[in-house]
């Protein structure tokens, strides 16, 4: 039987080598702390809302209007949403849509919209619409889907819980200001609960 021969300091290196390995578990655990948290999870749904959105068309030549067009009044339902205390996300659902009139070609406007109420945070609204023509360019060059040629939304946030609710939607200065000739779109909301 072999003798064990215990050297000085051999306790210590062990001891070390497993403070090093706990060291090294603690900053595996930590740097995967920083990562990007996950997006809050969706609120949950209690029923659906109409929405009737009027969408017109504006054009401009030389930094002065020159066309006001209505293209259409669309209706259609969307979701409604408890709002918590906490933060949660709310997917807004498109509704039917219509076209625009753009170089002999009629390209599809979306319509989207969604509301969220609350008993302590009132009553929360989101709408938008856009025309992304199929030949457009990325916004950037690789992460940003194509580029709208006319894009407008609003977030709206009111105390109480209204069963109507009322906006207009705001043009996007980046959108308005790649477009050539310039256009943007400009839409009234209504959100009937």
């Amino acid at each position: 039987m072999a003798n064990h021969i215990e050297y000085p300091g051999a306790q210590g290196v062990r001891r070390s080598l497993r403070n090093g390995v706990l060291a090294m578990s603690l900053l595996a655990s930590v740097s995967s702390a920083m990562a990007i948290p996950p997006p809050p999870p969706l609120a949950p749904k209690l029923r659906q809302a109409s929405m009737t959105v009027t969408v017109r068309l504006i054009e401009a030549k030389n930094g002065v209007v020159s066309k006001i067009s209505t293209l259409c009044e669309v209706s259609g339902k969307i979701p409604v949403y408890a709002d918590p205390d906490k933060p949660a996300s709310f997917n807004a659902a498109e509704i039917e849509g219509c076209t625009m009139p753009r170089e002999g070609e009629k390209l599809s406007v979306s319509v989207w919209g969604a509301k969220a109420v609350s008993k302590t945070r009132g009553a929360y609204a989101t709408a938008g619409v856009d025309v992304t023509p199929p030949d457009a360019a990325p916004g950037c060059p690789d992460l940003c889907g194509p580029q709208p040629l006319a894009d407008s939304r609003a977030e709206i946030r009111v105390s109480g819980t209204p069963k109507r609710m009322q906006f207009s939607l705001n043009p996007n200065p980046a959108s308005v200001l790649n477009a050539r000739p310039s256009v943007w779109l400009e839409a009234e909301v209504e959100i009937v609960d």
